[in-house]
């Protein structure tokens, strides 16, 4: 899949496993009204996974990533909090908060899954 994106390239969405791409056409237009309203540049630190790689490195059997319908926003503070409210505007419904160690480490999860018993939706969580 190539990515045709104002603010996003498809090297920055890939795997890190594996180099693929398959992002999802309707999360890309949430996440492309997200960029638009946030107006700052967002760093991707984990777009579309490969399954195996999801499982290499340790992340939920149901992660939004392997679906393509998820990232990681590399931000810290007050741009976090900005970040978090703006993607709810946008239709995102699962948030995951890491904003805990070194700045360079912390992100927010932000997907657009629906609600199902696997993942329920909407929900915010934060990590270790």
């Amino acid at each position: 899949m190539s990515i045709n994106s104002e603010y996003f390239t498809e090297k920055e969405l890939r795997c890190k496993g594996t180099g693929e791409c398959n992002m999802d056409d309707n999360f890309m237009l949430k996440l492309e009204e997200l960029r638009k309203k946030y107006n700052t540049p967002m760093i991707i630190t984990s777009g579309y996974r490969h399954p195996a790689h999801n499982v290499a490195i340790g992340g939920s059997r149901y992660s939004a990533h392997i679906k393509g319908r998820a990232v990681d926003v590399q931000v810290v503070g007050k741009d976090a909090l900005r970040l978090v409210r703006l993607a709810l505007e946008c239709g995102m419904t699962g948030i995951g908060v890491a904003q805990r160690g070194p700045h360079e480490k912390r992100f927010i999860h932000i997907d657009d899954l629906e609600n199902s018993q696997q993942s329920p939706r909407p929900w915010i969580w934060s990590y270790k």
